[in-house]
């Protein structure tokens, strides 16, 4: 290539290189507008989601202040998606949030960012580490709506991977074989020593009605085993969870997440108890 050709190749290539971090940095700009000024809750949690989701740690600032909103799940939503960026300038902020904070949830989701921000984790998804010692490869895809809509759906999934690792036996990522991120084969299970299975399943219920006082959430989960890569069903379970809550949208929300994160852990269990008969 002649030197002139070459030299607006490498300006073309700076211009565009510039203008997609000029576009980034717009789109990080408007969602923390967003999720500091929206008077819509809705729009906040989606701002709160979508920030986790970027991978960009300018959202940080933005996350953290929000741990303070009125709404718990915008709240729950910001702790979720600074432990996805796994920034530790976040962990006083979440440490507040996971001792002091009047909702159950946000507790729970600014205790599963610390964790994740401890252990190194982070940077876009559910800490998934290798782990030495296990039995079992277990993969999750639990991507069925069932009687629910798609973000409730996406928490029974990330809450079930992040349950089913801290089972001694299991992990979920298997590395060698040059993998390249996708599943592993069954040769390369072999090659490890693990078993596959794979769970999957859907939400059959979940419900949010009037009750003395407040509203009573109802959730059930239906879940089964199968081999991996196979597909070999050995094993189905349903669990279940009831609480009360507020009256408000808000409180129906969190009180549906809460019940939800009750089953997926009693299904945990179940699953724990199967993978026992398999030893």
């Amino acid at each position: 290539m002649p030197p002139r050709m070459l030299r607006a190749a490498v300006v073309a290539l700076f211009v565009l290189a510039l203008v997609e971090r000029v576009a980034g940095a717009d789109k990080i700009d408007d969602l923390t507008r967003s999720l500091m000024q929206d008077p819509s809750y809705k729009v906040r949690v989606q701002a709160a989601l979508v920030l986790g989701k970027l991978n960009d740690r300018r959202a940080v600032p933005a996350l953290v202040q929000a741990l303070h909103d009125e709404n718990d799940s915008v709240r729950g939503v910001a702790a979720t998606s600074l432990g996805k960026l796994g920034d530790r300038s976040a962990a006083g902020a979440l440490q507040a949030s996971a001792t002091g904070d009047s909702s159950d949830f946000v507790k729970s989701q600014a205790r599963k960012a610390l964790e994740i921000i401890a252990s190194g984790g982070g940077g876009g998804g559910p800490e998934l580490a290798a782990k030495s010692g296990a039995r079992f490869f277990v993969t999750v895809d639990f991507s069925g709506g069932g009687k629910a809509g798609p973000e409730y759906v996406r928490l029974v999934r990330e809450v079930l991977q992040k349950e089913l690792q801290k089972l001694p036996n299991v992990t979920l990522a298997v590395s060698g074989g040059g993998g390249g991120g996708g599943p592993p084969s069954r040769a390369l299970l072999s090659s490890k020593h693990l078993q596959g299975f794979i769970v999957d399943g859907n939400i059959q219920r979940l419900t949010a009605s009037p009750g003395s006082g407040g509203q009573n959430v109802d959730c059930d989960l239906k879940a089964l085993v199968a081999t991996f890569p196979e597909r070999s069903i050995k094993m189905m379970t349903t669990e279940g969870a009831s609480l009360q809550t507020g009256s408000g949208p808000a409180d129906a929300d969190s009180g549906k997440r809460d019940c939800l994160v009750a089953a997926v852990e009693a299904v945990r269990d179940d699953v724990g108890k199967f993978l026992r008969t398999q030893e």
